[in-house]
């Protein structure tokens, strides 16, 4: 595997890490803090879809342990 800049492993790291953290927290507070819709009622639209929540968690979470593993790697 080529050496990868070290800035680009710390920003994997900790970039990664802050996004898996901030995405977390955003799904706590949309299934917690919203309240359900009442019978009947449509619920209102949000301005994105969970789904793209929980895809940008796993990317940080990916992002994150790369750039541990890849931190770990150099001498």
């Amino acid at each position: 595997m080529p050496n990868l800049p070290n800035w680009l492993t710390v920003v994997l790291r900790w970039g990664g890490l802050a996004l898996a953290v901030l995405m977390a927290a955003t799904l706590i507070v949309i299934r917690v803090l919203t309240k359900a819709p009442e019978a009947g009622a449509m619920p209102e639209p949000s301005a994105a879809p969970e789904w793209l929540y929980w895809v940008l968690l796993v990317v940080g979470i990916v992002a994150a342990a790369a750039g541990f593993s890849l931190g770990r790697r150099k001498t």
